[in-house]
C-alpha cells in the first residue's frame, strides 16, 4: 500500500505520465505543433512546480523500488529543466521538417519519465526499467532526422551496442541477485561483509558487469566508440536533450551505487575505475584536439569531462557530503554549457543546408559577423576548461580539494595532464571565432539580426549568463546546496 506521503513524494513522476496521456490525446484529436510544443513544455514545468510539495517530507521511501531525498530532488530539477530546453530548441528545428512533428515531444516525454525513475530507484529492478525507459525513446529521437544521411546509420549503432549494454546490465544484476537474494541497493551494505572470498568474486564480476553498462551509457573509454558517430547523426535538438538529461541521470544513479559499493574494499574495483579516468580524460581531450567537425569535438569533450566527474565515485564514500555537493556544481556548469552550446549549434542548423556537417570553418571569424554569439561560445568554452570566472573553473576546483583531501594521487596527475590538453582544445576554438575573415558567415549563413529574443535565443543567453554569475558569484548556487 502508498500513503497520502509516498503519493506526494510521486508527484513529479505522476505528472509526467498525466502529462504524456494528454499530449498523446491531443495528438490524435488534432495534428497542431504549436498547441503539443506548449502542452509538453507545461507538463513538464507542472512536474517541476510539483517539486515543492516534496520539501517537506524528503527523505522518504516509496516501497522498496524508490527512495527521495533532497539530492534526488536537485538531480530531478537540473533534468527538467534541460528536458524544457530541449522542446524549445525542437519547436524551430520541426518548423521545416517535412513529416510527422508532434511524436518527438513524446519521445521527450517518455524519455523524462524514464530519466526521473532512475533517479528515484533504489532497487535493481527500477533501475534497469527505468534506464530502459530512458533509452528506447532516445533510438526514436537518434532516427526522427531520418532524411539526413548518417542519422539512421546513427541510430542503429546506438540500438545494437545498447542492446549489448543492457544485457551486461542484467547479467551483473543476476550475478550479485545470484548470491545476495535480494535486488535492493540496501543489501549491498551488508552482502560484502557476510560472503566468502569465492562468493566475493562472484559479486565483483556482477558490479563490473553493472558499472561496464552504464559506463557505456556514459560513453566513458573504452565504452567510447560510437559517441562521435551518434552527435554526427542527431540533430542539435536532441543533442541538447541526450547530452544532458541521460547522462545525469546515469551519472546520479552511479553515485547512489558507489555509496553502496564503497565497503567492498577491493582494489580491483579502484583502480578499474581510475584507469578508466585517466583513459576518458587524456584520450577524450586528445581526440578533441584532432577534430575539425564542432559537433564530434563537443563528443570527445564529453568524455572528458564525465571523466573528470568519475574522479568524486572515489572519495564518495569517505567524503560523502562534500562529494555530493562538488557532483551538483559541476554538472550544472556541464548542464549549461551543454544547452548553450547545442542551442546555437541548432540555431545555426536551421539556417544552413548542411545540418549534420558543422565544420570549425563555418565559425571563423564569428564575432565579426555576430559577435554576441562569439562571446557566448567563448564562455562556454572558458568554463568547460575551468578558467576563473566561470562556473566550469568552481567545478574543477571542488575536483580539485577533494583529490588533495582525500590524497587521489593516482587520478590527481591525468586531472593536470587533462586539463592542460582540454586547455589547448578550447583556446583553438576561441582563437577560431575572432580570425579577422568572417567568408563562410557573411557569404551563406544570415543569421536574425535579433535571434536573442526568440525563445530559443532566450535560453541560450540564460544558460551563457549562469555561468558567468555562477563563476563570479558562487555562493548562490553553494548556499542553496548547502
Amino acid at each position: 500500500m502508498i500513503n497520502l506521503q509516498q503519493l506526494i513524494a510521486l508527484f513529479p513522476t505522476v505528472t509526467l505520465i498525466f502529462a504524456i496521456i494528454i499530449v498523446i490525446l491531443s495528438i490524435c484529436y488534432s495534428r497542431n505543433h504549436t498547441f503539443v510544443c506548449t502542452l509538453t513544455i507545461l507538463g513538464l514545468v507542472c512536474s517541476c512546480l510539483s517539486l515543492f510539495f516534496l520539501k517537506n517530507i524528503i527523505p522518504i521511501n516509496v516501497t522498496a523500488l524508490f527512495y527521495i531525498d533532497k539530492s534526488s530532488i536537485i538531480y530531478v530539477f537540473m533534468i527538467l529543466f534541460s528536458a524544457i530546453s530541449a522542446c524549445i530548441f525542437s519547436y524551430s528545428w520541426l518548423e521545416k521538417y517535412q513529416f510527422n512533428k508532434e511524436e518527438l515531444y513524446v519521445l521527450f516525454l517518455l524519455s523524462t519519465l524514464g530519466a526521473v525513475n532512475l533517479i528515484f530507484s533504489n532497487h535493481m529492478s527500477s533501475l534497469f526499467i527505468s534506464i530502459e525507459l530512458l533509452t528506447l525513446p532516445v533510438f526514436g529521437l537518434i532516427a526522427y532526422s531520418n532524411t539526413q544521411k548518417y542519422s539512421l546509420e546513427a541510430a542503429l549503432k546506438y540500438i545494437i551496442l545498447s542492446g549489448v549494454s543492457s544485457s551486461f546490465l542484467l547479467l551483473g544484476i543476476a550475478w550479485i541477485y545470484a548470491i545476495s537474494g535480494n535486488l535492493s541497493f540496501l543489501s549491498l551494505d551488508y552482502i560484502f561483509d557476510i560472503t566468502r572470498e569465492q562468493e566475493k568474486l562472484v559479486i565483483l564480476f556482477g558490479t563490473i558487469m553493472i558499472l561496464s553498462s552504464l559506463f557505456f551509457k556514459l560513453s566513458i573509454v573504452p565504452f567510447h566508440l560510437w559517441t562521435p558517430d551518434i552527435y554526427q547523426g542527431s540533430s542539435a535538438a536532441v543533442l541538447s536533450f541526450f547530452s544532458t538529461v541521460s547522462k545525469t541521470a546515469i551519472f546520479f544513479i552511479l553515485l547512489r551505487l558507489f555509496l553502496h559499493i564503497s565497503n567492498f574494499d577491493n582494489g580491483v574495483l579502484y583502480y578499474i575505475v581510475s584507469l578508466m579516468i585517466f583513459l576518458s580524460v587524456i584520450f577524450g581531450n586528445i581526440l578533441a584536439l584532432l577534430q575539425n567537425d564542432m559537433k564530434r569535438f563537443f563528443g570527445y569533450s564529453s568524455i572528458s569531462q564525465l571523466g573528470y566527474l568519475l574522479i568524486l565515485l572515489l572519495a564518495f564514500h569517505d567524503s560523502y557530503i562534500f562529494s555530493l555537493e562538488a557532483s551538483i556544481v559541476y554538472v550544472c556548469s556541464y548542464l549549461f554549457s551543454n544547452i548553450a552550446y547545442f542551442g546555437i549549434i541548432n540555431l545555426i542548423s536551421n539556417i544552413s543546408q548542411n545540418k549534420q556537417h558543422h565544420p570549425k570553418f563555418w565559425y571563423e571569424g564569428l564575432f565579426w559577423h555576430q559577435p554576441m554569439l562569439a562571446i557566448i561560445l567563448t564562455v562556454i568554452f572558458l568554463s568547460l576548461s575551468g578558467i576563473p570566472i566561470t562556473l566550469g573553473f568552481i567545478g574543477k576546483f571542488y575536483i580539485l580539494s577533494i583529490i588533495i583531501n582525500e590524497h587521489l594521487w593516482i587520478v590527481g596527475i591525468p586531472f593536470f595532464v587533462g586539463s592542460i590538453i582540454g586547455l589547448c582544445c578550447y583556446l583553438r576554438m576561441i582563437i577560431n571565432l575572432y580570425l579577422t575573415s568572417p567568408t563562410y558567415f557573411s557569404r551563406t549563413l544570415i543569421i536574425p539580426r535579433y535571434w536573442f529574443f526568440s525563445p530559443s535565443g532566450i535560453v541560450v543567453c540564460i544558460s551563457g549568463i549562469n555561468l558567468l554569475i555562477l563563476g563570479i558569484y558562487p555562493n548562490l548556487l553553494i548556499n542553496l546546496l548547502q
